[in-house]
């Protein structure tokens, strides 16, 4: 059983970017890492915070805002990182433990940072609300004014498209999602075929988790965000293993194949499983959320009853 150690991290951030640490041990060496540390036995997640921001960067954190966690497995260890966005803090940042601080912004940085780092901002920027497209995209076209555009990011579902299709749509779709300040999710199925289009996010389906074998890695690239949808626990330990930035659990209350109906309970016990925020998925509707949420979700995704 690999261990898994808690810390707390710190986001402190300057225009576009954001303050890092270069690491002066091993493991991971000279690589790059948001301010924080170890939660020590006695401490919450947030009086970690609190002393770590003290002892790295001689500030006294005064406001903070707290964006869950994520646990990332490396080969040996496991971490599980709480987020917080610091938003007010007294002092002057220096570098207590004569460690090397910069603010960068590691999306576009050639510097070496560690692997969570995509996860971490990932995990900022992912919204509630996770609307999935019919199969025929023309009878939403002019909902989109009226959704909850901070909060919404739309998936195109390759179900039942040709290559030439999913292309088609997905170049109309997009424009649309970037008019309207939403991320847009494209299938693993076609993304090779969209070199031309622009989007956020790659979504593998089930039957994606279940070809890798067992030493396959998911190689990410391009600061995408990846998702994968999860029937069960088998699927949610791939998905945990390749790190995905989201998981959609499903069916949570209807299925259309009216077999395999996991319920609330079962979606807790799955989503608690889980390294990374949960939806749900079958028979839900977007005021389903604060539901959602009391069972551990994170957020709560649909057709049918989200679109009409």
């Amino acid at each position: 059983m690999i261990d898994c150690i808690e810390c707390s991290i710190a986001l402190i951030k300057n225009d576009a970017d954001y303050l890092f640490s270069r690491r002066i041990k091993k493991p991971f060496y000279n690589h790059y890492e948001f301010p924080g540390g170890k939660i020590e036995n006695s401490e919450t997640p947030e009086e970690a915070l609190v002393r770590e921001c003290h002892e790295e960067l001689d500030i006294e954190i005064k406001e903070s805002l707290y964006h869950g966690n994520i646990t990332h497995r490396y080969e040996e260890l496991s971490v599980r990182l709480h987020i917080f966005e610091i938003i007010k803090y007294i002092g002057n940042i220096k570098p207590n433990e004569k460690q090397e601080l910069k603010y960068v912004n590691p999306v576009t940085s050639d510097l070496s940072f560690l692997e969570s780092t995509p996860r971490v901002l990932n995990r900022l920027k992912l919204r509630q609300l996770f609307f999935i497209t019919p199969r025929n995209i023309n009878d939403i076209l002019n909902k989109f004014t009226s959704l909850d555009q901070c909060n919404s990011f739309i998936r195109l579902r390759s179900h039942d498209y040709s290559r030439a299709e999913y292309i088609l749509t997905a170049k109309t779709l997009s424009a649309i999602c970037l008019q309207n300040n939403m991320p847009f999710i494209i299938d693993k199925k076609f993304m090779n075929d969209l070199s031309n289009v622009k989007y956020n996010g790659i979504h593998f389906t089930s039957d994606d988790l279940n070809k890798f074998t067992r030493n396959d890695m998911l190689v990410k690239k391009n600061g995408f965000t990846y998702s994968a949808s999860c029937h069960n626990l088998e699927n949610i330990i791939t998905a945990n293993k390749n790190n995905f930035d989201f998981i959609v659990i499903s069916p949570v209350v209807h299925s259309k194949y009216f077999t395999g109906i996991l319920g609330w309970e079962k979606f807790n016990s799955l989503a608690f499983a889980s390294n990374m925020p949960a939806f749900a998925l079958g028979g839900i509707k977007p005021n389903d959320l604060s539901l959602c949420k009391s069972f551990g979700g994170f957020g709560v995704s649909g057709i049918s009853k989200f679109w009409y």
